[in-house]
């Protein structure tokens, strides 16, 4: 006769709740920000009462600001649950200097790098502009 004990449920784990919380926002994020850039313009959509899934173009730009404001949330939630890991990551205390210099100076660049494409409207940020205005313009008027 075996005895068998009844497996305890596991603690509530923050962190991981963290990591999903940025994931599942993005992804909220994304989802609202495609719909933006497929959607008619305001006042085409109005005129036409377009909507997707129940929600107006007024409705997913509130989704998305929301999603947005999610997401900034949880990423410094995130980033005060795993302060020591991105402290490590910054700092190496056995050297006292920055660690992780290449990692950082690449992020920061991309970071830039798009930043200055979307401000100064060059390609491929300003793809998206484009993208965005033909389906406001063109797609939903030959429709």
């Amino acid at each position: 006769m075996s005895v068998h004990s009844t497996p305890q449920p596991r603690r509530f784990s923050f962190r991981a709740a963290a990591v999903f919380a940025v994931a599942l926002s993005s992804c909220l994020m994304l989802v609202s920000g495609l719909v933006l850039i497929a959607a008619p313009s305001g006042r085409l959509a109005r005129e036409v009462d377009w909507t997707l899934v129940g929600l107006d173009r007024s409705g997913w730009e509130v989704l998305h600001l929301a999603g947005s404001v999610l997401f900034v949330a949880v990423v410094f939630w995130h980033l005060l649950l795993h302060a020591a890991v991105v402290k490590n990551l910054l700092w190496n205390a056995a050297a006292h200097s920055v660690s992780h210099r290449r990692e950082l100076a690449v992020a920061a660049a991309a970071v830039t790098l798009v930043a200055a494409l979307a401000v100064l409207d060059l390609p491929p940020a300003s793809w998206l502009r484009a993208l965005m205005g033909f389906m406001r313009r063109d797609f939903w008027q030959d429709g």
